[in-house]
């Protein structure tokens, strides 16, 4: 029997089918989201009205950051997806513990432990602290 098999039976990994179900239902839950989405609008088809047209460039604007967001998610899920093949899902990728199932149960393509969590939201935040236009990026990142 190889490691990677020994590994897959471990009962842990076992509770992992369902968070894989979840992962592949949310997959194909954006995919649908994003074939869905509607054409940009041809120049001849734009209003002529300038709040009408303002109005129209918002909800493009919108649409963007919308797909953008679903595009970044897919990402996250179809890295989830390889980690549980190649048995690395579950496992924080800085201080490499096992992450809790509640955390997995609750955002299933995470990948650091609560702990590593907070302090890395912890430093993204003293570096949105410290930053001034005039602040060179050396030392917000030094801090």
């Amino acid at each position: 029997m190889s490691v990677a098999q020994v590994i897959r039976l471990h009962p842990r990994h076992q509770t992992f089918a369902s968070l894989r179900t979840h992962l592949l239902r949310s997959r194909r839950m954006l995919l649908a989201q994003v074939v869905s989405r509607p054409l940009p609008q041809s120049e001849q088809g734009l209003p002529a009205d300038v709040l009408d047209l303002a109005a129209c460039e918002q909800r493009r604007l919108i649409d963007d950051l919308m797909a953008q967001r679903a595009y970044a998610k897919l990402r996250q899920i179809e890295r989830a997806l390889n980690r549980m093949l190649d048995t690395s899902y579950g496992i924080c990728h800085r201080c490499r513990t096992d992450i809790p199932l509640p955390r997995l149960r609750a955002q299933p393509d995470a990948t650091l432990c609560l702990t590593c969590q907070h302090l890395s939201e912890e430093r993204a935040s003293t570096r949105r602290a410290a930053w001034r236009p005039d602040t060179p990026a050396e030392e917000v990142y030094r801090s």
